[in-house]
């Protein structure tokens, strides 16, 4: 091998920082790659959850956040003729009680810079062509290219988180490509949007169903807005997400009433999702899959931040004590801790959406949940998958 370590992070966003994070210090040698160079901008949301704020605060990130970034207090939902619904952070639960908009040209800069301070080797514009060949069900490394050089990467272990597309993933045969589980979304930066609040606006409104639309406060000039819809209902309804958009900017009841005067700071960009666990498999023998390319994106708000970073460090438990007990199945304990983890909630999120994503069931959730404050926080907690009961870990 031309380069050989313990463990081989693919991807360098939320996902492989966190279980770069999660290995450094023990003596291993961690190498992380990633093609692009940073700071890169990627298609998201800007959205960091409270779910996703306390596992930033573990990383020790508290200070770099706490006065840069845009705070956020709650969540508002708005659909045609149901009102308007309102939830603060934190519900009830045992998460921070507030939440942040973080470009991710930001936040994996961050993430990157934090990484390297814990003594974790990136190599930026490294972009991994495949996989090498499996012998008896290991996978021996990766092929790699960095300018003009090609090589290998020899690894003990290799966590795979490089995005829904994911490289690895797909040389594996571990994604799938079922549009049940798949979804699209486009977003676009806008300046001088209307009344823009520190809460996030989610819009199921009925000119854009069975999309849904969002606008999230960047700064005080600058708001990140998009649709976004599964696959199946853009294949079976002949969807375009670039109209949709149009759509939400121009005609919706409420959203259009912040948007229509503003202007595009960009294009309009797309980007898939794999979702509820269903779009790909965990991982094939020394391999793991986390973050977006293991599915964790949330079914019902399509937010992956939080789990990209829980699944990372999942994975970086799991591999740790595989090597420092010399034995042991990281694979089937990391599977395992998905499935308990997120199993459920996905499997009756993904339904929910399958089946309550229309007017008829929209208009009158919100219309009551914005008349009781408890119905309200108990729809704010399922959204964001924080229930009572759910302590940080």
């Amino acid at each position: 091998m031309d380069v050989t370590c313990d463990v081989l992070v693919v991807g360098a966003g939320p996902g492989g920082c966190s279980a770069a994070w999660r290995l450094s210090g023990l003596g291993l040698r961690v190498l992380v790659v990633d093609r692009e160079s940073f700071p890169r901008d990627k298609v998201c949301g800007d959205g960091v959850a409270p779910r996703a704020v306390h596992a930033l605060y573990g990383m020790g990130l508290r200070d770099r956040l706490r006065g840069r970034f845009q705070v956020i207090r709650g969540v508002r939902f708005h659909s045609t003729k149901g009102g308007v619904t309102e939830v603060r952070y934190p519900m009830g639960g045992h998460f921070p009680d507030h939440a942040y908009i973080i470009p991710r040209r930001e936040l994996d800069r961050l993430l990157v810079e934090r990484v390297r301070e814990a003594g974790v080797e990136v190599r930026e514009g490294c972009e991994v062509l495949s996989p090498l060949p499996s012998r008896r069900g290991i996978t021996p490394g990766v092929l790699a290219r960095a300018g003009e050089e090609t090589f290998s990467i020899g690894a003990r272990f290799i966590i795979a988180a490089d995005g829904p597309s994911s490289t690895v993933g797909k040389a594996l045969g571990l994604l799938y490509h079922d549009p049940r589980y798949l979804g699209v979304s486009v977003r676009c930066y806008m300046k001088g949007a209307r009344d823009v609040s520190d809460f996030l606006e989610i819009y199921p409104e009925d000119a854009i169903m069975p999309s849904c639309g969002w606008i999230f406060p960047v700064d005080g000039d600058t708001v990140n807005a998009g649709v976004g819809a599964m696959l199946y209902a853009i294949r079976g309804r002949g969807i375009n997400l670039n109209r949709v958009f149009e759509d939400f900017r121009l005609r919706t009841r409420h959203a259009a009433a912040k948007l229509r005067d503003a202007e595009p700071a960009g294009r309009l960009r797309g980007a898939q999702l794999r979702v509820a666990l269903r779009g790909s498999r965990p991982g094939r023998g020394n391999v793991l899959l986390v973050g977006d390319a293991a599915s964790t994106t949330n079914p019902i708000s399509g937010e992956g931040i939080s789990y990209a970073l829980e699944s990372g460090k999942m994975a970086g438990e799991a591999v740790r004590r595989a090597l420092e007990e010399g034995g042991g199945n990281a694979l089937a304990e990391y599977a395992e801790g998905l499935r308990s983890r997120y199993g459920a909630y996905f499997r009756n999120g993904w339904l929910c959406i399958r089946f309550g994503n229309n007017p008829w069931v929209m208009n009158p959730l919100i219309r009551v949940t914005s008349l009781s404050e408890r119905l309200g926080n108990k729809m704010g907690r399922y959204l964001m998958n924080v229930r009572r009961s759910d302590r940080p870990t």
